[in-house]
């Protein structure tokens, strides 16, 4: 039987910088995290994804292949826009997959603003094999 588990994770924006790393919180951990590390032999999926908020926002989703070193190479692997004031909920049927070959793998959201303001993030992921 596969294992699989379901994630939600949110962010914010710190309401007064023009870019920078969600940290990621979820009530199924403590703390919060700027990143989600995939364990060795599994998948992410990222299968929803809603962005809201009062100023324009760019998020981007970045993948790399090894988060240990000190200087992580990242790579978009998504991109959404948030026009104007509101909300965009994005329902995806088939989702965004990487995959954690070496257990070194991690995905991390990041923002840019013109005018620095208050955004959120919300993610649905699954973590499966």
């Amino acid at each position: 039987m596969a294992r699989s588990e379901l994630l939600h994770l949110y962010g914010e924006t710190d309401g007064s910088s023009t870019s920078g790393t969600f940290s990621l919180s979820s009530p199924d951990f403590s703390g919060s995290v700027s990143y989600i590390r995939i364990p060795k032999g599994m998948k992410l999926k990222i299968w929803c994804k809603r962005i809201s908020g009062e100023v324009a926002t760019l998020i981007k989703i970045g993948f790399t292949r090894d988060v240990t070193v000190s200087s992580p190479t990242w790579v978009t692997i998504g991109t959404e826009y948030l026009a104007s004031p509101g909300e965009i909920i994005l329902e995806k049927r088939r989702p965004i997959v990487v995959e954690g070959i070496t257990g070194k793998e991690a995905i991390a959201v990041t923002w840019s603003q013109g005018t620095a303001g208050k955004a959120y993030v919300e993610l649905e992921v699954e973590v499966s094999e």
